[in-house]
């Protein structure tokens, strides 16, 4: 009876793995066709990117599903999501898009950044890039002036008798005002998200030498476009959402109205006393 029992035993044993088998057959094969009709290759433009360039990407599914998406995920060099974003594929199996970055925020950390791609079923790839750092400003005098100065959507300002002409995304500006010690601009600023300043600044109100400007946002240095022309600089500057400050450095800014106005009073005052002193002197002559 006992070994009845154990060959009962047994043959349950045998027939329970051989059920289980077959019921987890189509999950095994189903992973390992995934794996290999839905693979996915993804990869960036460049290795390295500057605070606030846009990340240039670009892949390739080995199977393309009717309205099924690459989502992107962006980790930082901590591992925090930095952002989401899905791209369409084509029909052949290609795909490609942009993921728009700022400088500071999320994406203010320095280093390695890691890009996690999902199609379809869950099958993943991922790249890495460095991101920081900054780009130097490219100074041409042979270049077209940017578009955006001869937009007639141009707002403009007034600084001290001068018309500054400015185009402005994400933001507004509170005031602007030279900064005669660091010979720069300083302009203070209002944001409601990531954008960018364009601006046309004529020579007399300030210029720099071959090296270009140096340009602060919120007192770290930051990429920039400068484009020069034989009476004015063009300049486009990127900012982040909560930026407060841009100041323009550069080697001249226009003289201090203030001292200026000074001088002429000062002028005014003496050239009246020696016209008052003649005066007493016809009027009351010495006796």
């Amino acid at each position: 009876m006992i070994q009845v029992f154990d060959g009962v035993m047994e043959l349950k044993e045998i027939s329970i793995f051989i059920i289980g088998s077959f019921i987890l057959l189509p999950f095994f094969l189903g992973e390992s066709f995934a794996q290999e009709d839905q693979m996915i290759t993804i990869t960036t433009e460049k290795e390295s990117y500057a605070s606030g360039e846009p990340i240039q990407v670009s892949g390739l599914v080995e199977t393309k599903y009717s309205d099924s998406k690459v989502i992107l995920r962006v980790y930082s060099p901590i591992n925090n999501l930095i952002t989401i974003a899905e791209l369409e594929v084509n029909d052949d199996g290609t795909f490609g898009g942009e993921i728009g970055t700022s400088i500071g925020g999320l994406w203010q950390k320095d280093g390695t950044y890691t890009i996690m791609a999902n199609y379809f079923s869950g099958e993943l790839a991922q790249t890495q890039f460095e991101y920081g750092g900054m780009i130097s400003a490219g100074v041409a005098s042979d270049v077209p002036e940017f578009s955006i100065v001869e937009d007639e959507s141009l707002e403009s300002l007034m600084l001290e008798e001068h018309e500054v002409k400015y185009g402005l995304s994400g933001a507004r500006i509170i005031k602007m005002t030279p900064d005669y010690e660091n010979k720069s601009l300083i302009i203070e600023i209002e944001t409601f998200s990531d954008g960018e300043l364009r601006i046309s600044l004529p020579k007399h109100v300030i210029d720099t030498d071959e090296e270009g400007f140096f340009i602060l946002v919120d007192g770290d240095e930051t990429n920039h476009d400068a484009i020069s022309d034989s009476d004015k600089w063009s300049l486009v500057i990127p900012f982040s959402y909560g930026s407060q400050e841009i100041e323009i450095i550069g080697t001249f800014v226009i003289p201090e109205f203030g001292t200026i106005a000074m001088l002429v009073l000062m002028t005014a005052i003496a050239t009246i006393v020696i016209i008052s002193a003649k005066n007493k002197q016809i009027f009351y002559p010495k006796t």
